[in-house]
């Protein structure tokens, strides 16, 4: 083996490490029965091999679907929807339920605030005014929910969701787009790197059958040679 080829290997094993280790957090088909709700759907799960494939044609559709669903004002029923878009998508699973969990008790309330404020700016420019929201119109929507007046707060929650659920699709579709491009770019890196080794090996072995001597990868003479 050459110095290159051994500094190569080297290299990819120290990346296959770090995959598995990404992956260990991840659901797996192996451990995709212990995860909540995933646990329902296991058995269809893992007789779908495109659910556990991290080829570019399952992963793209998986990181676009998995970063909207997630941001979407729809907290609770995310994971059993993001299981049911990975099966429809032909899409990876661990990574679209994975995503899942951008929106958790301690960002839920500042994602969906952003997502509002850009559904807001989005809308502004076509003279759609949405509801502003701070602390006098929640002192407002308490008060009012008091009085028993229904009929104003549901038309102000539902405003509000969708002006959300517009900055979240925006939102999640750009944070798609930005994992996608990092994605496709990440596996173009891996496949020059496979090519490039894969010419080394076949460059060492054709010098090994012509007889031409290899230096040794220590860099030290051979011994036992005259």
């Amino acid at each position: 083996m050459t110095h290159d080829e051994q500094r190569m290997k080297l290299l990819r094993h120290e990346r296959v490490a770090r995959v598995k280790r990404i992956l260990r957090i991840m659901p797996r088909k192996a451990t995709v029965h212990r995860f909540p709700v995933l646990k329902w759907f296991a058995a269809a799960a893992r007789k779908r091999s495109y659910l556990w494939c991290f080829r570019v044609k399952t992963v793209v559709p998986a990181l676009y679907a998995g970063c909207i669903l997630s941001l979407l004002p729809i907290y609770g029923i995310q994971l059993p929807l993001a299981v049911l878009l990975a099966f429809a998508l032909r899409a990876n699973l661990p990574i679209l339920a994975s995503l899942q969990f951008i929106t958790n008790p301690f960002t839920v309330l500042p994602v969906y605030f952003t997502a509002f404020q850009i559904g807001r700016v989005i809308l502004n420019p076509f003279g759609f005014e949405s509801p502003s929201v701070n602390m006098a119109e929640m002192n407002t929507l308490i008060n009012s929910l008091e009085a028993g007046n229904w009929g104003f707060n549901l038309k102000y929650l539902a405003t509000i969701w969708l002006v959300t659920s517009l900055g979240a699709c925006v939102l999640g579709t750009f944070l798609g787009a930005l994992g996608s491009g990092l994605y496709r770019l990440a596996a173009y890196e891996v496949d020059v790197f496979n090519k490039r080794l894969k010419e080394l090996q076949q460059r060492r072995m054709e010098k090994e059958k012509s007889g031409e001597r290899i230096p040794p990868v220590n860099g030290h003479k051979e011994q036992g040679h005259g």
